[in-house]
């Protein structure tokens, strides 16, 4: 085989599998994890049991892969924004608001709502969930504040502890609200206001002394 035979192969796999990973979230995300069946997911993608099968062995293979290319992406999207080169106050508050509004869509609540309710069951999909969004997240945040800190522009702290708690003050009032269904129950803020204000009070706590 050549070259370009290997490439267009590849290519063609790929393609499959993302059509797969596609009707696999747009099942999952109406039915949920237990009211989805293969069958959903065979017609959701259109392709058929076998194909999926060659792919992924089971259901809970399936969403795994599917919770890691998700969050993974968002993860992404949301770090490339940690600049050194840049004020400290303007990246928190850049990647804060990118991070919530990811944080905050429709689809993203839904997940994050699936992978809860199976956690107890399914240990290892909640596990591979943090690692892939979370944890990701926490340990680029967590890498450039302790960068920033080495350069002065933040007092010294247990970085990754720091970053946990800046993806806290940043998300909380614009995201948990919403995962709950409370947003009756909070006054309505624009994700700009709530990340500002949470960017404030972070740095204040971290400021050079």
């Amino acid at each position: 085989m050549s070259a370009v035979e290997i490439l267009s192969a590849e290519t063609s796999d790929n393609a499959k599998r993302q059509q797969i990973l596609d009707g696999a979230r747009r099942s999952f995300l109406a039915q949920g994890f237990d009211g989805t069946s293969i069958n959903d997911i065979v017609k959701a993608a259109g392709v058929s049991k076998g194909t999926i099968y060659a792919y992924f062995p089971s259901k809970e293979k399936l969403f795994v892969a599917l919770v890691n290319e998700d969050r993974r992406r968002q993860a992404e999207q949301s770090t490339n924004i940690l600049d050194d080169g840049r004020p400290v106050r303007e990246v928190l508050y850049d990647f804060g608001v990118t991070m919530v509004r990811l944080m905050s869509t429709d689809e993203s609540i839904a997940q994050v709502r699936t992978v809860v309710a199976i956690a107890e069951k399914f240990p290892e999909i909640a596990l591979s969930f943090f690692e892939a969004g979370p944890a990701f997240e926490i340990a680029k945040i967590g890498a450039y504040l302790s960068r920033r800190m080495a350069a002065g522009d933040l007092r010294e702290a247990d970085p990754e502890l720091a970053a946990f708690q800046f993806i806290d003050v940043i998300s909380g009032c614009a995201h948990k609200p919403r995962l709950f269904n409370a947003q009756h129950l909070v006054k309505k803020r624009s994700v700009e206001e709530v990340v500002a204000a949470g960017v404030e009070l972070f740095l204040n706590g971290l400021a050079p002394r």
